[in-house]
Parts: C-alpha cells; structure tokens; sequence
C-alpha cells in the first residue's frame, strides 16, 4: 500500500459543496492503515482559512498541515527569483507585484513581505513612464495589437522596480486588471501565474479558470507566463520533504489529466484519474497524458485499496 495520497479537491473529493461518497471513509482508512494524506490545489483565490472552513462544512475536518497551495509553491518561487528573498539579492531595491487576482490573494503575498501594488500606485508608474499605446502602421489591417510606445525606459524607474504581473485564479476580475496586465506585458514586465487550468468544475457546471486569462493575454501580448502551480512537479516535490514520504509511496489522485496526472508523472510518482470531475478518459490521447490508474471516483479508489489492489 501507498503511504502518502496527495489529493486533488474541486473534483476529486468534493463539487462545490457536495462530499463525495466514500471521500470520509477514504481519509479515515487511510489514517487507520498508518498511510498519510494531503491535499494539493490549484485555486490560488482562496487562502488555506477557506478551505479549513469548507472541510468543516462538509463534515471532514482537517489541519492546515494537510494543505499544499499553488499559492505557496508561488510564494517559494518569487522569494528564490526576484530581490530582496532572491540570493544575491537581498540589498536590491524590492520587487513589486500586479497582482490580477483576489484580494485573499494579495493579502497571502502581503502576509509574507511581498510588495503587492494597488490600483493607485500602478497608476502613478504609469503616469512616470508616460506610457501611451499608438497604433502601429498597418495594425488595423493586421488584426494585431498596436506596439506600445514608450518616452521612458521601463526600467529606469526611480526607487521602484519595475512591476512583476501576477496572475492568480480571479474571482473578482475587471476589466482594468486586464488593460493593466496588457500594458505591463507589452512594456516587457516578467509574468509568473500560479496555475493553468482552464475551468473550475462547480455543482452548476464548469465556470472559467486562469486558463482563459492566459489565452487572452497571449492573444492580446504574444506572451506566456512562467507557470508554477500544477502541472509542474514542485508541488509533488515539496510535499514529498513535507510528509517524509519517497515517490515510490507516493500516488497522485486527481480529476484533470494536463495538471493532475500530469504534475505526478513530471515529478515521476504513481498517479490516479478519477472521473468525478472534468477528465475522462478520451483525454488522455487528447492531451497524450496517461494515468497509471483510473478509477470511477474515490469510493472505487478505496475498494481497490481494501482489496490490496493499489
């Protein structure tokens, strides 16, 4: 038997605010057969608060201990990357971050000693580099975004560094954030966002997630952003120092195959599709991401379990 699950939520254990059955049962064998369990996410729009409370609701307590965030994994990847938590950096003037994202966002980066910028202090960079967009010959015909046009240097801003954009899971997204975000990626700003899913199942259907954001901007600016949530390995890897567990005793149980399954086989552990949520298996060949098992739901996961079949 595996000693550590890491467990996908939205999907996999829960929709909205229904508990799968045999989600309880689950956790609690796992418990009694001395395995360990922790929960692995990609919303970046609530904090571990949120989900503590939802647990609560749905009848399955749990401790923070339990959680693993792609906010966290972006927290750890900023302070390694960007001034003054970057080593070698840490006497460099402080990164700032546009974050279009949740207030609940914002305040995690706050709580750990990012530089977060409102509305106001974005405005007052841009009102230092003059900034104005003019179309570019020939850009109406195109179809492409205008070239931006610059009287200053981005770069040479005063007692400031130049804005990093962030881009979080928004719930509370306008259209300022996006012009924003356009202009900051047009003058050339780095551009870091916590996940890539492209929806959020709910008990009313999928609602859209980062995923469309991305596609936007990219349509808008060319660019893509350094992804760190899953699919990328590190959330496996930091889970696997957390729990003490190896990666032979370790699976991944989740509902979407490009972040899920994908992040498990990147990080080179077993991994579990379950297809309560929004994969299935005609997506495998689709997005040429294969599980090591599928399973109907979690409740077919722990009857394998007591079977000894996992």
């Amino acid at each position: 038997m595996k000693k550590l699950f890491l467990l996908d939520m939205d999907g996999t254990i829960y929709l909205g605010e229904r508990l799968f059955e045999g989600t309880a049962e689950f956790l609690s064998w796992v418990k009694a057969s001395g395995g360990q369990y922790a929960f692995l996410t990609n919303n970046s729009s609530r904090g571990i608060e949120g989900y503590l409370a939802k647990m609560e609701r749905l009848g399955i307590p749990q401790k923070p201990f339990s959680f693993l965030t792609s906010t966290d994994a972006t927290i750890d990847y900023l302070k390694k990357t960007y001034a003054p938590f970057a080593p070698g950096k840490e006497n460099d003037p402080p990164a700032a971050y546009y974050v279009c994202g949740t207030e609940n966002l914002k305040s995690q980066l706050r709580t750990v000693g990012l530089k977060v910028l409102t509305e106001a202090e974005l405005a007052a960079i841009f009102e230092q580099l003059k900034y104005s967009c003019a179309g570019a010959p020939g850009s109406e015909s195109t179809g492409h975004a205008p070239a931006p046009v610059r009287s200053a240097d981005p770069r040479s801003l005063e007692k400031s560094t130049f804005p990093v954009v962030l881009l979080g899971y928004d719930t509370e997204l306008t259209y300022e954030k996006l012009v924003n975000c356009v202009r900051l990626l047009d003058m050339g700003a780095d551009y870091v966002a916590t996940h890539p899913d492209l929806v959020c199942p709910t008990e009313n259907g999928n609602e859209p997630d980062i995923g469309l954001i991305i596609h936007s901007l990219k349509v808008c600016t060319g660019r893509e952003p350094v992804i760190i949530g899953k699919p990328q390995p590190q959330m496996v890897y930091s889970a696997l120092k957390k729990y003490g567990a190896a990666p032979e005793e370790t699976v991944l149980i989740g509902d979407r195959l490009y972040t899920d399954i994908a992040c498990g086989n990147n990080a080179g552990i077993d991994t579990i599709l379950v297809l309560s949520g929004e994969g299935t298996v005609e997506d495998c060949e689709k997005y040429g991401v294969h599980p090591t098992y599928v399973f109907r739901d979690i409740a077919d996961v722990l009857a394998a379990l007591k079977e000894g079949l996992l």
